[in-house]
């Protein structure tokens, strides 16, 4: 007889699931060494609760003698009417990854999770996106173009010294004192990340720029739900006491993952959202964080701070034709439209949205959970 299998699979598909494993999820992500807080249970179940029907979540459990060792979070979404699994959250889960002990369980775990997979006979494709370099679901893939998220290596920061950054900030002072300040009550943070996101967006409008993020029709809700309670951290930079620059952002996995910055425009001159950079920068450093991470995507003015660069990987594992053909669009058109669009201009902005996931509809699936022996 074959020998019986350690490992249970367990396939969360309801709210009611997801918050029995809230004590066991928290407990994972904290001994995930390359947790980052995007696959955190508040980040998971706030878009789940802000999503409703909208999302329909199945969180894949790995337990070895009934304990949970490993966790990924997806959520199935259906696009032109082919089914895909992503991580929770996206567009605005920046990376994503499966939970993990460490050690040397970790292949097989791996394996078990590939094989639950295989057998989801109503997903086309796994879209395993965002994953940051040597982590957990990594090997070194590369599907469509390269990626890299910049950062700034606390320990190595030294602050910038240049002309042209303290001309600028000489026509920021002229309009009054310069603070940085946290909001700290949950109104208050709710207020502010909502005037951020219109801040962000007006800007985007004006350049003629798409964001799957902010176009889906959940993450203002999402992102003002996660600052009331407190996972999100809003900081705005005060010019004679007005509002010139904002950050969103949160802490996970020992660094600063810093999700949206705005500023007000008529402080443009004065580039207030890099004189709130550099003092939330040596914030976090006096708080005793690893890093600040910028994220998404290498634009040059955070290169312009970074000290490093994480490379970003994607795999697409199709399960039928529809997904294969999926995978291809995601992978290698979509980027080619996007690069089209940013350059044509706001006029076709609207083209980015093929396979950005933003505006579907997906309805939650029947009650169930269910568990395996593999």
């Amino acid at each position: 007889m074959p020998k019986p299998s350690p490992y249970t699979i367990q396939s969360v598909e309801t709210l009611a699931g997801v918050d029995a494993l809230a004590g066991e999820w928290a407990a994972l992500e904290s001994a995930t060494p390359e947790a980052t807080g995007f696959q955190s249970f508040p980040w998971c179940r706030t878009w789940l609760a802000v999503a409703g029907d909208r999302a329909r979540p199945r969180i894949l459990c790995v337990r070895e003698q009934g304990r949970l060792v490993m966790l990924l979070p997806f959520q199935i979404e259906k696009r032109l009417g082919v089914a895909i699994a992503r991580w929770i959250g996206e567009p605005m889960t920046q990376y994503g990854d499966a939970l993990a002990l460490p050690g040397d369980g970790r292949p097989h775990w791996r394996g078990a999770a590939m094989a639950e997979m295989a057998r989801w006979r109503d997903v086309d494709l796994f879209a395993l996106t965002r994953l940051r370099a040597g982590g957990v679901m990594s090997d070194g893939t590369v599907a469509g173009e390269p990626l890299s998220a910049p950062y700034v290596a606390l320990a190595a920061f030294k602050p910038r010294r240049q002309k042209s950054v303290e001309r600028r900030l000489r026509k920021l002072e002229a309009y009054g004192p310069i603070l940085l300040d946290e909001a700290e009550s949950p109104a208050k943070r709710e207020s502010l990340a909502r005037h951020a996101l219109e801040l962000k967006r007006s800007w985007l409008g004006g350049k003629g720029i798409y964001s799957a993020g902010l176009s889906n029709s959940v993450s203002d809700d999402f992102l003002a739900a996660l600052a009331r309670d407190g996972f999100l951290r809003v900081h705005a930079l005060r010019v004679g006491g007005e509002i010139a620059a904002m950050d969103l952002g949160f802490v996970g996995g020992g660094a600063y993952r810093s999700l949206l910055g705005c500023y007000e425009g008529r402080f443009a001159e004065g580039s207030p959202g890099q004189a709130l950079t550099g003092r939330l920068i040596a914030r976090c450093a006096a708080e005793g964080l690893s890093s600040y991470d910028m994220l998404l995507p290498a634009d040059s003015y955070k290169l312009s701070w970074a000290t490093g660069e994480t490379p970003i990987e994607a795999r697409f594992i199709a399960t039928s034709a529809k997904g294969h053909a999926a995978a291809f669009a995601i992978a290698r058109l979509r980027p080619l439209a996007k690069r089209a669009v940013h350059a044509a201009g706001p006029a076709w902005t609207r083209l980015t949205s093929a396979f950005s996931f933003s505006r579907e509809r997906a309805s939650l699936s029947p009650t169930r959970r269910e568990e395996r022996a593999t």
